[in-house]
């Protein structure tokens, strides 16, 4: 079975001194992509593999890279980044805080605003959903649920914005038991979400098995080049 590796970024910081938990380094940010460059990766939207019709479609070594909470200095350091590598990504909205700040963690990031989101170039970076205002899925009823989603669909249409449905839960949260679990994955099919992203640090194996609990590595700014490379190759062990 092909290894089919998602990343998870959040904060990029311009000084190597700040890259820290969920922050990581310019530096450290170019040299990994350096890497995936190297070593022969395809980066993808899931716009892309919802075109595929069968595994053996997939390039030899498919990546997806995705990025939460589209902080202004994803803007700033990323998407240079990713334009200067030829590399595609995924940047995941929570609707309520664009032209804000993250107030769901201490308010000090600012967030993209709407018009700083449309100047990125859909060839780059494919915009998805992470939910309005960034609540974990698993504390709020169906009908919180629902509204949630009208609340995103609301916002997407005032603004014009080009959104692929896709979703990654906010802090990777979302029912585990029954039956609320079976009752919001019916949910998700019913607002024609295609993909739901876990945070899990495991590597997907080709085929997938269940589009709503892909897994994503959690990059941190604290991972050398060689836990990075250790990730995509064996996922998150316990040494780390």
């Amino acid at each position: 079975m092909t290894r089919f590796p998602i990343l998870m970024y959040h904060n990029i910081c311009e000084l190597p001194s700040q890259s820290t938990g969920l922050t990581t380094s310019y530096d450290k940010l170019e040299a990994q992509f350096q890497f995936l460059v190297s070593q022969g990766y395809t980066s993808l939207h899931f716009r892309d593999i919802q075109k595929l019709k069968s595994s053996d479609q997939y390039p030899k070594k498919p990546i997806i890279i995705t990025f939460d909470d589209v902080y202004v200095n994803q803007y700033k350091f990323a998407y240079p980044l990713l334009k200067k590598y030829n590399l595609k990504a995924c940047f995941y909205v929570p609707f309520s805080y664009v032209g804000g700040t993250d107030s769901w963690n201490n308010g000090s990031e600012p967030i993209m605003s709407v018009s700083q989101l449309k100047e990125l170039d859909p060839a780059v970076v494919e915009l998805g959903l992470h939910s309005f205002e960034h609540r974990p899925y698993n504390s709020l009823s169906l009908e919180l649920i629902q509204e949630d989603f009208k609340k995103c669909h609301d916002f997407i249409s005032k603004n014009e914005l080009n959104v692929c449905n896709v979703l990654a839960y906010p802090y990777g949260n979302f029912p585990r038991k029954e039956p609320f679990k079976s009752l919001f994955f019916e949910t998700l099919k019913n607002q024609n979400i295609a993909y739901g992203l876990r945070i899990g640090n495991r590597l997907n194996r080709l085929p997938i098995k269940n589009n709503y609990e892909l897994n994503r590595l959690d990059i941190k700014g604290d991972d050398s080049l060689f836990k990075f490379k250790l990730k995509l190759k064996l996922g998150k062990l316990s040494l780390f």
